[in-house]
């Protein structure tokens, strides 16, 4: 080799190498999978320098070496390699494969960590897909970041527009789902809804009380009318739902509109596939009125970027949706969320102006009662600082609750305490 052609060569590895270490060093976000389910997701701080690679991995230390646009890494715990990385840079972000010392496979990547370095924006999204499953595998339809705003709409719970028009199948198809990036498993997601608006001047609704809120005997003799309908007319001027059909008893009858959005979720655990008609700890369809404009919504994150999902716009509904169905619309909508790290909780809770709201959801009403009155007294004792015994003079005093959801698998009750009981209280250790 000429010595001229040496020197470019070296120069170029050299070149290669100070690019290779000016990317790797800093904050990123470590993802691992097996065969589509998520292992790790770490917040990783890495240090280049001389070709060296060194940082931890949430309780991993890394270790390693840069050439070029390669990188060779160890995790290392209690001083012992737990596993074997290789991998690539790939446009801003590195990927590749891991063995475990049993010789297992899986892949990582390495995304950089975008916690400061993005403004906040606001999206306007107009959906072409829905999608009737909560998954951790449905491919995302928008990445957002912590601090973003995105205004959208949303399909009525059988798959109708604005104009009524038939856009999916039925059973509650939501928008989404949205990728925020940063977002980890070990994170809370809250979601800001900042407006819930009407897009058009009709809602369907059940016409039959849910076999589970009645004896057996109503329910097997019910007086129905023939060809009765539950179309509503909306009246967005005047604030009202008014039952369009030709009921002679219900012809001066109105409902005041009070918009909600009776789904919004992000991804279950594992590999979990969950119906957007269900719900459990990672949201869903709560079908809780007081899921309105104004209100923010907290849910465990479970999977990278959290996946949120919304919709199943309701332009009014009864405590219990005791319907089957509420006024079932479709919705124009205005959202903001924000990644609160390294802080988990139990299941969905909620706030508004008035109230803080833990949401209790299983598959019996006695259960969901538990698991909501469990859920606020130990938010009282971890947030607040109080013992058990001072939990029960608030609770007991002070908690009022709410019957959110009869309808589907899992039913949903709602301990609520005012945020006046709150301020008397020594203030929460985190800020929500």
């Amino acid at each position: 080799m000429r010595p001229y052609a040496f020197a470019l060569l070296l120069g170029s590895l050299f070149c290669a190498a100070q690019i290779s270490g000016q990317n790797i060093s800093g904050k990123w976000i470590l993802i691992v999978e097996r065969q589509g389910e998520l292992v790790l997701g770490a917040r990783t701080e890495l240090r280049y320098e001389n070709g060296k690679i060194s940082g931890k991995a949430g309780a991993f230390t890394v270790q390693g070496t840069a050439t070029g646009e390669n990188v060779d890494l160890q995790l290392i715990d209690g001083g012992k390699p737990q596993a074997t990385m290789k991998g690539k840079r790939v446009g801003q972000s590195y990927e590749g494969t891991v063995v475990s010392p049993e010789g297992l496979q899986f892949t990582w990547r390495a995304e950089r960590d975008q916690e400061k370095n993005a403004p906040a924006v606001t999206h306007v999204f107009a959906p072409t897909e829905f999608q009737r499953y909560f998954s951790p595998t449905t491919k995302p339809v928008l990445h957002i970041h912590s601090g973003d705003t995105v205004k959208t709409w949303s399909l009525d719970a059988g798959g109708n527009d604005a104009t009524g028009k038939r856009q999916s199948r039925g059973g509650n198809p939501l928008t989404g789902p949205f990728y925020v990036d940063g977002a980890l498993p070990g994170d809370t997601l809250a979601v800001k809804l900042k407006k819930i608006r009407l897009n058009r001047d009709f809602a369907t609704s059940g016409t039959e009380i849910v076999n589970n809120a009645v004896s057996p005997g109503y329910s097997a003799k019910l007086n129905r009318a023939k060809d009765f309908s539950g179309r509503w007319k909306l009246d967005s001027e005047g604030g009202t739902a008014s039952v369009a059909g030709t009921s002679e008893a219900l012809k001066d009858f109105r409902v005041p509109l009070a918009p909600m959005l009776g789904c919004i979720a992000v991804a279950p655990p594992g590999q979990t596939v969950v119906r957007t008609g269900d719900s459990g700890d990672f949201g869903g369809n709560m079908d809780y009125n007081r899921l309105r404009e104004g209100t923010t919504v907290y849910l465990p994150v479970s999977q990278p970027g959290a996946l949120l999902l919304l919709g199943d716009g309701h332009a009014a509904q009864g405590d219990g949706e005791l319907g089957g169905d509420a006024l079932e619309t479709s919705m124009d909508f205005e959202f903001s969320v924000e990644v609160l790290r390294d802080f988990s909780m139990s299941g969905p809770f909620a706030e508004d102006a008035d109230s803080w709201m833990a949401i209790g959801i299983a598959g019996s009403l006695e259960d969901a009662l538990r698991t909501a009155t469990t859920r606020m007294a130990r938010y009282l004792e971890s947030e607040h600082g109080l013992n058990s015994n001072e939990a029960a003079m608030v609770l007991g005093s002070s908690m009022k609750y709410d019957l959110a959801d009869l309808v589907g698998t899992q039913v949903s009750i709602v301990a609520r305490l005012p945020k006046s009981v709150l301020a008397q209280l020594p203030p929460r250790k985190h800020t929500l």
